[in-house]
């Protein structure tokens, strides 16, 4: 076979593949759906299941309370509070006391605590809430809230946004 034809014969081939193999490859997605846990009522202290069945209880409890703090204070625009419960406030850290005042963020209220659940030394939360958003009001609103555990202690990660 002359050159010519063996590079158009390669070309067709290379172009018949390149559509039938991303076809061939891409089997359909079957993804679980996501799996939520049922909420305690607000004031009960009950802490929701975590798929991790080696966490112990008293680890929940205690990223719990800690959380519950955090946004009791973000609700009462605490800024000392929200400052002590910063994972980047602890010595040696780069968040200071005279720049905590970005940490109270917008104002919200109604907050829930949706999920939770501990990964190592991570700490994921859900959270819903009411968020005041200029003009436009109270807009329901749910974000993943990071958590870190230090030295046996539940800091909020902070963020550098």
């Amino acid at each position: 076979m002359s050159d010519a034809k063996w590079a158009g014969f390669l070309g067709l081939a290379m172009l018949g593949w390149c559509w039938v193999v991303p076809a061939q490859s891409e089997a359909p997605k079957v993804e679980a759906p996501p799996t939520i846990q049922p909420v305690a009522p607000e004031q009960s202290g009950a802490v929701p299941p975590v798929a991790a069945s080696s966490v112990p209880p008293e680890q929940l409890k205690a990223l719990r309370e800690r959380v519950e703090r955090y946004w009791e204070a973000r609700q009462s625009r605490d800024v000392k509070t929200l400052y002590e419960l910063e994972s980047a406030a602890r010595p040696g850290g780069w968040l200071k006391l005279e720049h905590a005042m970005g940490l109270q963020g917008l104002p919200v209220r109604k907050v829930k605590v949706d999920d939770m659940r501990i990964e190592g030394d991570k700490g994921i939360t859900r959270i819903s809430a009411e968020v005041m958003i200029g003009t436009i009001g109270w807009t329901k609103q749910t974000v993943t809230d990071p958590w870190v555990l230090l030295e046996g202690q539940w800091y909020h990660e902070t963020s550098r946004n």
